[in-house]
């Protein structure tokens, strides 16, 4: 899978296309979990079709059906060597309360990782931690996070502060402000 990175790193980089790795391998990255499952890549929403075009021209696309509750408004699938890759802009979820959306910025790429030579940007765990907890089925990778924060420190605050300012269920606000204090 990090060979699969690199390779797509490469052909991203000097493309002026602001992405960032997300899901279980970003976990995975923080020894969080053991085995991802694919390479989820964020990307900020109008750099969406560019990525794609670059991808496409190295991946076989695979059929991507976005369902409820999710409200992304570019979602790709593709296949390269024998990874799965996920790509999406402008990342947005349904809950109880509303519409939750994560417009991948620069702020919101906070680490970087030296992959076989190449440049790989990370996405915030403060930004997934809320995403698994809005993602039907992955409460579980969420208290994962909330445990490796808890023990290693919230690094940015000021993406929980600002995911306070959009809807978000009640409980979900409640573990939030439990982190930042």
């Amino acid at each position: 899978m990090l060979q699969t990175l690199s390779f797509i790193g490469e052909r991203i980089e000097h493309n002026n296309i602001t992405w960032g790795i997300g899901g279980s391998l970003l976990l995975s990255f923080y020894n969080i979990i053991d085995k991802p499952n694919d390479i989820d890549i964020l990307v900020e929403e109008t750099d969406a079709a560019k990525l794609n075009e670059i991808i496409s021209s190295i991946g076989k696309p695979k059929e991507a059906v976005s369902s409820q509750p999710f409200h992304t408004k570019s979602f790709s699938k593709y296949r390269i060597k024998e990874d799965d890759i996920d790509i999406m802009g402008g990342f947005a979820i349904q809950h109880d309360e509303g519409i939750y959306k994560i417009p991948l910025e620069q702020e919101s790429i906070v680490a970087h990782k030296n992959i076989n030579g190449v440049d790989i940007p990370l996405c915030a765990l403060e930004d997934w931690y809320i995403l698994y907890w809005l993602i039907p089925n992955k409460q579980e990778k969420a208290l994962l996070i909330e445990n490796y924060l808890r023990t290693n420190g919230v690094l940015h605050p000021r993406l929980l502060e600002k995911a306070l300012k959009q809807p978000l269920p009640w409980e979900v606000k409640i573990r939030v402000k439990n982190l930042l204090n």
